[in-house]
């Protein structure tokens, strides 16, 4: 049995070994034969190429340097087209994405640069921030909601510059509180402090966005607020109508009229028969001093000067001459010509500031400054009521801007201005302040109802007027 199976195992391996053998000459076929194809794909790949290497030759052997500058042109144009035709399409969709949703960080960045433009155009960079929005037109809307009809028609009188003047604008705002408080009628179950004051509160809103509130008016609105808070609560709504009633009765006189009295009866200490007084614009207070100099039979001249653009001057030669009074009316330009005969120069004031600058009306320190050259007094009457608590060495961080079209006009005959030629020049930027800042080193001494007192006292009648209110 053993030399059976020995037999038997001889004949399988013979057998196994033609089969391996059987399976490697397949597989070396199946290699010979994906050999063969990558080599007719590489000579393939390579007629390919030299081909295409020699139709190149051929076409640049037959075309010439121009030739080939002219398609290449020829190209760069179409290319600049579709550009082109790309951005027309893409418009219309950005302005829509606009409208409709958030402008994606592309759009932005491309559109930037146009809207700065324009604001360039508009306004002067510096004095950015004195800029307002476009006031509204007044003359279409009578019924505003929380503001009293005497407010609106207020407001409309400062925008129109009907009222001018720190003291006019002034006493209009106490007489229309006045009249609101005789109209207000408080609602059920609120109190009428509380309630006059958000009324208030809206009316003087709607002034500020009419024009801008002037010193003399916060200081008002600030005492009659603190008299407000002061008030007592267990009164009636009629007792305290007759109380805030009395409260800017009292202000009117003793503040703003008695004021104007004493500051009419130091000035006039000051003035002698033969003087030559020089004023600018218009001030009722000044008007009042040198009616009550020519009450007093002195005999004085008063020379006038005025600037565009608007002339202030022509109503108080108008005033004074129907007075009886002695005038004579030049522009601001011819100031140094007259200024050797000039004996004293009374100014008035928007504000006084707590670093002892004076803010008035534009071309007021120009006026001292000429009157400092030559060695002439300049008393500035301004009354304590005027005094801020601001400080300020120029004219750019507070004023006001009035509309750059009064400019262009002539004011002083019925011809179109010159200026109005360059109306509509993009380059030009107009810029029309109604104020300036006159250092306390050109000014003598300020004239008010307490002493003429230097400029740099400021901050002690400051500190005096607030114990006042606190006792």
């Amino acid at each position: 049995m053993e030399k059976k199976e020995v037999a038997a195992n001889r004949d399988k391996k013979p057998e196994k070994v033609k089969s391996d053998k059987i399976q490697t000459t397949v597989s070396e076929q199946n290699s010979n034969k994906e050999n063969e194809k990558l080599k007719r794909k590489l000579e393939w790949e390579k007629r390919l190429a030299e081909q295409k290497l020699k139709g190149k030759t051929e076409e640049t052997q037959d075309l010439s340097k121009t030739k080939l500058k002219a398609i290449r042109r020829e190209r760069q144009e179409a290319q600049r087209q579709a550009k082109a035709e790309y951005k027309v399409q893409e418009k219309p969709k950005s302005k829509r994405e606009k409208t409709d949703l958030q402008v994606q960080h592309t759009n932005t960045v491309t559109e930037k640069p146009l809207e700065v433009k324009k604001s360039k155009a508009k306004y002067i960079q510096f004095v950015q921030h004195l800029y307002r929005q476009s006031s509204p037109e007044y003359s279409k809307f009578v019924n505003y909601k929380d503001v009293h009809a005497v407010f609106v028609h207020l407001g409309i009188q400062y925008a129109e510059k009907v009222i001018l003047g720190s003291n006019a604008r002034c006493l209009a705002l106490l007489s229309a509180m006045k009249y609101l408080i005789n109209d207000l009628q408080t609602p059920p179950k609120q109190e009428f402090g509380r309630y006059l004051e958000s009324v208030l509160q809206h009316s003087t809103n709607y002034l500020q966005n009419c024009r801008p509130l002037s010193v003399s008016m916060t200081n008002v609105l600030r005492h009659f607020k603190l008299q407000l808070t002061r008030m007592d609560a267990n009164l009636t709504d009629n007792a305290k109508k007759a109380h805030l009633q009395e409260v800017i009765d009292l202000y009117i006189n003793n503040d703003i009229k008695k004021a104007w009295d004493a500051i009419s009866m130091k000035v006039n200490q000051k003035i002698v028969d033969g003087d030559v007084i020089l004023i600018f614009g218009c001030s009722s207070l000044i008007r009042k001093i040198l009616f009550e100099a020519h009450k007093d039979e002195k005999k004085f001249s008063v020379i006038i000067v005025d600037s565009r653009p608007l002339l202030e001057g022509r109503e108080m030669l108008r005033r004074l001459v129907s007075f009886g009074i002695k005038c004579t009316y030049i522009f601001i330009n011819a100031i140094s010509y007259i200024m050797t005969g000039v004996t004293k120069v009374l100014l008035a004031a928007h504000a006084l500031l707590t670093n002892g600058y004076v803010m008035s009306r534009v071309g007021t320190a120009q006026v001292a400054l000429v009157a400092q050259a030559y060695n002439k007094p300049v008393l500035v009457c301004c009354e304590t009521y005027k005094f801020s608590e601001m400080v300020q060495t120029h004219a750019f961080i507070y004023n006001e801007i009035d509309s750059s079209t009064s400019l262009f006009k002539a004011g002083t005959q019925a011809l179109e201005s010159p200026l109005a030629a360059l109306k509509d020049n993009p380059k030009l930027n107009v810029l029309n302040l109604l104020y300036d800042v006159t250092p306390p080193d050109l000014v003598t001494a300020v004239v008010t109802e307490l002493a003429i007192l230097p400029c740099t006292s400021v901050p002690v009648v400051l500190r005096i007027n607030a114990s006042e209110t606190i006792l």
